[in-house]
């Protein structure tokens, strides 16, 4: 096994000889000197190079800038050591043809190209991962304890004295990076029971792989889990009229739940046992380090009004996320290690355990080449049977993960200290499932960074992807790639969109559409029939960007983003009907301007929307901030030149969340059909006070002839969907 600390030398040593003289360890400290912080706040909130919020620190003490991630780099620039889950060491340097390095993790002295695994990835041949576990942990925990040790001396010396005098001292400033296809269904995509009228299910990303939610249905009954109570409802619906069922206490100590399916008659909840959690400022983020545990209990609900639980099951970390095929649970969760509680012979300072017992040998994964103290577990759990069928655990970042069909897709984009921001590369891990069977395949890097798994593709045994990538002159731009089923380059097309970012994706079998933004919105059309020669078929620019992009009937795509005015404001929702009939002239049919709403669920979340592929018709709840957001003094001073053009355009009146539902019409474009307030609480109080989860958790479900409005905490609303008028509501 080589050595981590070689590895880390020699990559340490090979980015210092690539770093520019400016960005030099002997250059950087008059460099973070006259930086002020304002201009690293200002820095934090550039939509180019994404940073995290500086914090202030009151908590007294002497005044001095603790900034742990911008002043670190005059130590951990050179040394760019990826700190905690997804962060990794990069290339300061995008070669000028960047490629993805396809590997079977071989060794050096391998033959490139090869097919065969190694032994670390293989069941076949047996490798002490245990021991490769311990040793990298401990390895990383010494390096790191050496750069923090050189850090602060660094600091005490260059820095404390020089803040304190500066600003006499009463401030700390804390930064660090923070280590999103549903149609009409005749049973729930997760089992359902018996046959009941057509409804609509859980928006998804890959067609049969369901997602778990707050809210579902088998088409008789609506299940809530509603996450202000932490209770469970069960509502019986028949032609608009609503019964409540039952209510369930899922209310625990330590636990809090987040999602849930409803696999035949049983309910499957997942969460995460939040004991011995703390908050870590370094991070911005919540960590697991010791007792995390992703929970999942399930639930017979036979009975309705007496819901039993039937079943517990827990793995190491905290939840991560999940999938449902097949009657088969795919549970993904984050495993971190405190390395101060390092032990050899404590297994459980080391190894992720799942109801008790450690992670086999054999389904341990340690990769050589990445730089984490987070293990992403996967179980797959047989929901009838209740029986795991397997389980892995492999030492990785899951910045984004895609399911598709066949294949586990888990990312893990790098950061690049000499920019101060993610997107130099990303690692991508290769993993199927077939029947609950998980299986590592292969694993690779590729430039830049994914916008989200809209953004990644797998069809026919090729993998597609776009990303946003920096150059050797860290100009931004942005590219597509195909590679095959090993992971190996097959074509690339680059330079795209100079100095804007991917904002939205959406790959419909041989087309790919991807949206970029700065100030105007390019949608771009790439045809893909030849995976070997893909090629941009159209592109075209409106004001805004499309933040989500959606199939609509064969010829259309749904676009819901924003309108923005010239300099890259954003103003308000816009709706964006694509014609994409001939993918080498691309027509926008038509564009709704919401001025009153400025926030929409689907835009943070898509199974906030519903689509109802029976009559095209969709729905999403919305929130309005009407006069009091336009009467703030910095957005008159600060726009004061498209402040009149919206201002005559909202409704002072509009305030708060709200539901609607939508149409569209080729002659007549975009029809509202819905647009109901969802609480009483539209007023100045509930703008200032921040709380949009009442927009935020809305679905929408539509049963027969009805849509079932289930708002969190306040029950549910039934609409005639031939009027849209209320017909019965029940809490």
């Amino acid at each position: 096994m080589a050595d981590i600390d070689n590895i880390f030398e020699e990559q340490l040593k090979s980015s210092v000889e690539q770093l520019p003289d400016s960005l030099r360890p002997e250059n950087i400290e008059g460099k973070l000197a006259s930086m002020t912080v304002p201009e690293k706040y200002s820095r934090s909130r550039s939509e180019d190079i994404p940073m995290e919020d500086i914090k202030v620190d009151r908590s007294g003490g002497k005044g001095k800038y603790i900034i742990p991630i911008i002043l670190a780099a005059g130590v951990l620039l050179a040394a760019g050591v990826g700190l905690g889950v997804g962060l990794s060491k990069n290339r300061y340097l995008v070669d000028s043809d960047p490629a993805i390095e396809s590997s079977q993790l071989t060794d050096k002295d391998d033959t490139a190209g090869t097919t065969t695994k190694n032994s670390l990835f293989s069941k076949k041949e047996k490798t002490d991962n245990y021991e490769m576990a311990y040793e990298y942990f401990k390895s990383y925990k010494d390096y790191l304890d050496d750069q923090y040790k050189d850090y602060d001396d660094y600091v005490d010396y260059d820095m404390v004295e020089e803040s304190a005098d500066a600003d006499g001292g009463t401030n700390q400033y804390n930064a660090g990076p923070t280590v999103g296809a549903s149609s009409a269904a005749t049973a729930s995509a997760t089992g359902g029971s018996e046959k009941s009228e057509s409804y609509t299910d859980t928006n998804v990303r890959t067609e049969g792989v369901a997602e778990a939610d707050i809210v579902k249905t088998d088409g008789k009954y609506i299940y809530e889990y509603d996450t202000n109570t932490e209770h469970l409802n069960f509502y019986s619906v028949n032609d608009g009229s609503i019964q409540k069922e039952g209510r369930v206490n899922v209310l625990q100590d330590d636990y809090y739940f987040k999602e849930m399916y409803i696999v035949d008659n049983k309910l499957v909840l997942l969460g995460t046992n939040m004991e011995n959690y703390y908050y870590s400022y370094w991070y911005n983020s919540y960590y697991d380090y010791q007792n995390a545990k992703t929970y999942v209990a399930i639930y017979d609900i036979s009975d309705k009004g007496e819901p039993e639980l039937i079943d517990e099951y827990e793995q190491s970390g905290s939840y991560d996320s999940s999938r449902m095929v097949d009657g088969v649970l795919y549970t993904f969760s984050k495993k971190s290690f405190d390395l101060d509680k390092l032990k050899k012979k404590d297994y459980d300072t080391y190894i992720p355990d799942v109801d008790g017992e450690f992670i086999d040998n054999d389904d341990l994964y340690v990769q050589k080449d990445i730089f984490t103290t987070c293990f992403e577990v996967i179980t797959s759990l047989d929901i009838k049977k209740g029986k795991y069928i397997d389980k892995m655990a492999i030492l990785a970042g899951s910045d984004t993960m895609y399911v598709s069909s066949d294949s586990i897709f888990l990312t893990d984009y790098t950061y690049s200290w000499s920019s101060f921001s993610y997107g130099e590369e990303t690692k991508v891990l290769k993993i199927s499932y077939d029947d609950g069977e998980l299986e590592y395949e292969t694993k690779g890097t590729f430039p830049g960074y994914l916008n989200d798994d809209y953004s990644i593709d797998e069809y026919d045994g090729y993998l597609r992807l776009v990303t946003t990538y920096r150059d050797s002159n860290y100009t931004q731009y942005n590219a597509l790639y195909v590679y095959d089923s090993d992971l190996n380059k097959v074509s690339v097309i680059k330079n795209l969109a100079e100095g804007e970012t991917i904002r939205s994706a959406r790959f419909m079998g041989k087309t790919a559409y991807f949206v970029t933004f700065r100030n105007t919105d390019p949608l771009f059309a790439v045809d893909l029939s030849d995976p070997e020669n893909p090629e941009i078929t159209d592109y075209l620019k409106i004001p805004g960007f499309s933040a989500y992009l959606h199939p609509y009937g064969e010829n259309k795509l749904l676009g819901i983003g924003y309108d923005t005015d010239e300099t890259g404001w954003i103003n308000c929702i816009k709706l964006t009907m694509f014609d994409v009939t001939d993918p080498y002239d691309i027509v926008e049919e038509d564009t709704e301007i919401l001025y009153n709403y400025q926030q929409a669920g689907v835009l943070n979340d898509r199974r906030a929307l519903m689509y109802n592929s029976e009559d095209g018709t969709f729905g999403f709840s919305t929130y309005a901030e009407g006069y009091y957001y336009l009467e703030e003094d910095w957005f008159k001073e600060d726009y004061e030149d498209v402040y009149d053009v919206i201002v005559d355009q909202v409704d002072e009146n509009k305030l708060g969340p709200y539901y609607m539902v939508w149409d569209y019409d080729e002659d007549d474009g975009f029809q509202i059909l819905m647009d109901e307030a969802l609480s009483d609480s539209s007023s100045e109080d509930y703008y200032y006070s921040g709380d949009y989860s009442t927009y935020a958790n809305t679905r929408g479900i539509v049963i027969g002839d009805y849509i079932y409005v289930v708002i969190p905490g306040e029950g549910v609303k039934s609409y005639d969907t031939n009027n849209y008028k209320l017909v019965d509501e029940c809490d």
